[in-house]
Formats: C-alpha cells, structure tokens, sequence
C-alpha cells in the first residue's frame, strides 16, 4: 500500500460516506444492487448503467474497502466531488454533506 496515503483517515471518510448514504436514504444494501452488468459498465461511474448514488456505495466504497483490507496500492488522484457537484446542481442544500465528503476523500486520496 503505498505509504503517501492517510489510510485511517481514508477509512474514516469511506464511513462517513456510508452513512451520509444512508442519512439520504440513498443506500440500497445487497436487496438492492444492481447487476454485475450493470456494475461492469466502462462509462465514467457507470452513468450509462446506475445512479450516482449507487456508484458510490457498490463501486467507490465496495473497492475502497477491499484494496485497503487487501493491502493494495489505492489511486493517486481522485475527482468524484466534481461530478457530484454537477450531478446535484441545483439541489447543494440536500447534497451539501455529501459533496463535502466526497471533497475531502478527494483530498485524501490525491497525491501531488
């Protein structure tokens, strides 16, 4: 794993995430994921395939957590709080949390 990386605080923002999820009632939990077809989609975070939301819990967090658990180098740069950003324009007082969340697992992760 590289050594650059704040792993505790990493995971401490992952969890944070999960549960702003479910704050927004947006976490959906094994009843609710979606196929591996759909998961499998190469579009930037699967917006051909699923929702936002959906790409955060089975995708960002699901590989996040098992790269961490197996001892795996985690990305050097991440973006995701822009896409979230443009996904909830008009909407910043609902998603306001989340976008922040996301901002600072951005920080996190990116290496300079």
């Amino acid at each position: 794993m590289s050594l650059n990386h704040d792993i505790n605080a990493i995971v401490e923002q992952i969890n944070k995430l999960e549960q702003e999820l479910k704050d927004l009632n947006l976490w959906g939990g094994e009843a609710l994921r979606p196929s591996d077809k759909d998961l499998s989609s190469t579009s930037p975070f699967c917006l051909d395939t699923i929702e936002f939301h959906q790409w955060l819990e089975y995708v960002l967090i699901a590989r996040f957590r098992s790269m961490i658990e197996a001892d795996m180098a985690l990305p050097q740069a991440m973006m995701t709080h822009t896409y979230a950003q443009e996904k909830y324009r008009g909407q910043w007082s609902n998603y306001r949390n989340l976008i922040g969340i996301l901002q600072e697992l951005d920080k996190l992760v990116t290496i300079a």
